[in-house]
């Protein structure tokens, strides 16, 4: 065992059934924020000659040496990409380091810390990983799109690119490049998974009221814990960027006519199915699910259907 201890740094300690979606975003928000100071205060007290230069989380490719009679240019990093990644990007992986006492049951608290902290930077990693490829693939096949490239790869239309190439169906391309530019209207204050479905719900809200609406909207309903689609409407409504909802007006004929007549289709389907489900459980079941998938394919495509 060696005998020089490191000293581990400070890390957010997060258990296994504590905490839940209402307190994560302030950990990691505290988390990031501790680590930049962190890093602004080893910079400032390190000699200027032996100051490394501090790398973002993705690193480009680095160019080849210049000769040795042309100084070599520092790195030239845009100041909204660096002052992004300090802010909120990736959690640096807890280094290992072994406790000072020799006490077993301190040893194991110690270790136990630190498996938790590894824990909490992974799954903090992974929701940032899933937001950056929602804008990525936002990104690339809106330029695919408006660039009508299907043409060039001998496709008849942008969906049957998408799907033949990247298996994404047409609905789901355009649904992710719908909610664009609310996804990157959002990358700046918060690192959570950015899932493509809750977001369509800000998209009116980013068309009417800009930037600034969709990220109050977000912070206010991650008050309140986990951000879902009725948690954005609820905030929409409440800092007044929700259009009021808009019965649709009732004829004459409708009011008239008898309840047996406005059965819908879909309304027989269900009926259909629930008789069955008298003689055959298990065939109406799967007829079901079948009917269920079908609708939710459905939804899909008529929310996205941008053309």
């Amino acid at each position: 065992m060696s005998s020089r201890k490191k000293v581990p740094p400070v890390i957010p300690v997060v258990g296994g059934g504590g905490g839940g979606d209402a307190s994560r975003e302030d950990q990691l928000r505290e988390w990031e924020e501790n680590q930049r100071r962190l890093r602004e205060q080893q910079a400032a007290q390190a000699p200027p000659a032996a100051a490394p230069v501090a790398a973002p989380a993705v690193l480009p490719a680095q160019p080849s040496p210049a000769p040795a009679s042309v100084p070599a240019a520092a790195p030239v990093v845009e100041p909204e990409v660096s002052a992004r990644v300090a802010a909120a990007g990736y959690l640096p992986m807890p280094e290992f380091t072994e406790p000072d006492s020799s006490d077993p049951g301190e040893r194991l608290e110690f270790y136990s810390r630190g498996i938790h902290a590894v824990q909490y930077a992974a799954r903090a990693n992974h929701e940032r990983a899933e937001q950056q490829r929602l804008i990525g693939l936002g990104l690339r096949l809106r330029a695919v799109k408006e660039e009508e490239l299907h043409k060039t790869a001998g496709f008849n239309t942008f969906g049957e690119l998408t799907e033949a190439r990247f298996n994404i169906k047409k609905h789901q391309a355009n649904n992710i490049i719908r909610v664009l530019g609310v996804a990157q209207a959002l990358e700046d204050i918060t690192t959570q998974e950015l899932k493509e479905r809750p977001l369509r719900v800000l998209v009116p809200i980013l068309d009417t009221h800009g930037v600034e609406a969709v990220r109050q909207t977000w912070l206010e309903a991650s008050r309140h814990g986990n951000v879902t689609d009725t948690a954005l409407r609820e905030a929409a409504n409440f800092l007044g960027f929700a259009p009021p909802k808009e019965l649709p007006a009732v004829t004459e004929t409708e009011k008239k006519a008898p309840a047996a007549s406005q059965v819908s289709e879909s309304l027989r389907a269900v009926e259909r199915i629930r008789a069955l489900a008298e003689r055959d459980p298990a065939r109406a079941r799967r007829e079901a699910e079948q009917l269920e998938s079908a609708v939710r394919e459905l939804l899909e495509e008529l929310s996205g259907n941008l053309g």
